[in-house]
């Protein structure tokens, strides 16, 4: 993952992170990338059962049962252990997590551990009572997969009004005051909505987006022939950058990041080495903190 808005408008430095001594314990969430004492946040797949069907699914996930799911007693086993070995957060992710009936609890059991807990969830389940038993599971952050505007983002997801149900649930997880940000996956089929997508964030007082890199797994491996190229990659960065520079200007520290191309972490230090060199060095030393390929290190999937 790269912060792609800290590192372009300089609002993190490497003193930032040393005042906290790099610690996992003692810095703020966002600091873990740079953390000396990284363990990996955990990304728990509670459930392969989804109530969508996304053309890039990396699960292959459908609406039905699947067998040897982990029971609830298994579940909670699982928490106790990843917390007995350090783990800092985990991510409830799935198929669709809240179609796992326990959910809530297997939650609050690692809420209660002292792990910090992350729900990504594609939102249509999201009702006004659900929303209310997120924030009292202790959920800190909900990621919502959006993948264009209206019925784009119907088409990649398989559903008619998953828009509209989507745009629901992130406004009633932030009418009840648990931070919220999207996640949206580019490829050749929705690239052309990024600046929608940057004007819903506007709109609606998102304060995050995580632009993800293609998967080649799952149904996303049939997706290939619509990845981005190399040219077309770096013009979505390029649009990134630009955009964390204007909503800095107007007022909005609002975080874009990517996640799952490590060549973005080098392709940050050549444009401010072209645009800002007097900020490279301190970008440079950020970088080699959070690191390339972070697998069981600062990252780890169930």
């Amino acid at each position: 993952m790269v912060g792609i808005s800290r590192l372009i408008n300089g609002t993190i430095s490497p003193g930032d992170v040393l005042r906290y001594g790099r610690s996992t314990r003692h810095g703020p969430a966002h600091h873990l990338h740079y953390s000396a004492d990284k363990k990996p946040v955990v990304v728990w797949n509670a459930t392969q059962r989804c109530n969508l069907r996304c053309i890039h699914c990396y699960s292959d996930s459908r609406d039905r049962e699947y067998p040897d799911e982990l029971t609830t007693p298994e579940a909670l086993r699982l928490m106790e252990d990843l917390a007995d070995y350090g783990v800092p957060t985990v991510l409830f992710s799935g198929g669709e997590p809240l179609m796992r009936p326990d959910l809530f609890e297997v939650a609050a059991r690692a809420r209660e551990l002292g792990m910090r807990i992350v729900l990504s969830t594609n939102g249509t389940l999201i009702d006004p009572p659900t929303a209310e038993r997120i924030r009292q599971a202790g959920f800190a952050y909900v990621g919502i997969s959006l993948d264009g505007i209206g019925l784009a983002h119907d088409r990649i997801r398989g559903k008619r009004g998953a828009f509209e149900a989507t745009l629901r649930g992130i406004r009633l997880v932030r009418e009840q005051g648990v931070r919220v940000g999207l996640r949206f996956t580019v490829h050749a089929l929705n690239r052309e909505e990024l600046p929608a997508i940057f004007e819903l964030l506007r709109e609606e007082r998102v304060p995050r987006l995580c632009v993800y890199h293609l998967a080649y797994a799952g149904r996303g491996d049939r997706l290939r022939r619509h990845d981005l190229t190399p040219a077309e990659t770096r013009a979505v960065l390029d649009l990134l950058f630009e955009q964390a520079r204007r909503f800095h200007q107007e007022g909005l520290e609002l975080d874009l990041l990517t996640v799952d191309n490590h060549a973005d972490n080098v392709y940050v230090l050549l444009h401010l080495l072209e645009r800002e060199p007097e900020r490279a060095p301190e970008v440079f030393q950020l970088l080699r903190w959070n690191g390339g390929n972070q697998s069981g290190i600062a990252i780890a999937a169930d």
